[in-house]
């Protein structure tokens, strides 16, 4: 350890273990596989991944299938507020599933709003709602700034420094982080009896402590 180094401005990630995944299963899994086997599930414009099926662009779908599930809305809500070190109220601002099945992969990219007058989301959120260590591919994160340190700084103790993350991952795990920080997930094998299903959502907070920051 060099004593004359410090680290400066950290980006935290957040991660926990949703014991009742089996209840969320129960409610969401056959609404999930009803809607991919309609033919609705397709790729938004402007993804590069070949065939990747999610419900992001039907909004009343994801309205639907998310709202109306009490369940999953609470325990989301559950482990969520855990992350905070202070009172906090959050709202979702929009919800949807990925399904992945046969070699899918999705390309870099991150969750900032491009609608400069819409809600900014303060995070987002993966749920791991079917996930095989095994055979699935993890979410990895790349380091926002690797081109600037790249190109215009030596890193010291270069070893020790990744420029991407790769979070251990099990079926049930719920990460969150902030929407600005570039992720992906790899091109992976078939697994058309196994299915990666994630559930993808963005959280705005209307309070934090004494804070208010959106809403009334």
């Amino acid at each position: 350890m060099n004593p004359y180094k410090k680290v400066l401005f950290p980006i935290h990630i957040f991660q926990a273990h949703i014991k009742e995944n089996e209840r969320i299963k129960e409610e969401l899994c056959h609404i999930i596989e009803k809607f991919r086997n309609s033919g609705n599930a397709k790729i938004p414009d402007g993804w590069l991944t070949d065939n990747l099926l999610t419900s992001y662009e039907d909004e009343d779908f994801n309205f639907d299938l998310f709202t109306q599930s009490e369940t999953t809305q609470k325990l989301y809500e559950k482990y969520i507020l855990r992350f905070f070190d202070r009172p906090t109220k959050v709202n979702v601002s929009d919800m949807w599933f990925n399904y992945y099945s046969n070699g899918e992969y999705q390309e870099v990219h991150s969750h900032v709003q491009p609608d400069m007058f819409a809600p900014r989301p303060h995070f987002s959120c993966i749920h791991y709602l079917k996930f095989d260590p095994e055979v699935h591919q993890p979410v990895v994160f790349n380091d926002p700034i690797r081109e600037l340190r790249q190109t215009n700084s030596i890193e010291l103790d270069s070893n020790n420094y990744e420029e991407k993350y790769e979070p251990q991952l099990r079926e049930g795990s719920i990460l969150m982080f902030p929407p600005y920080l570039e992720h992906y997930v790899p091109k992976s094998e078939p697994t058309p009896d196994n299915p990666r299903i994630t559930v993808a959502f963005n959280i705005i907070l209307t309070e934090y402590g004494e804070d208010k920051l959106y809403g009334p």
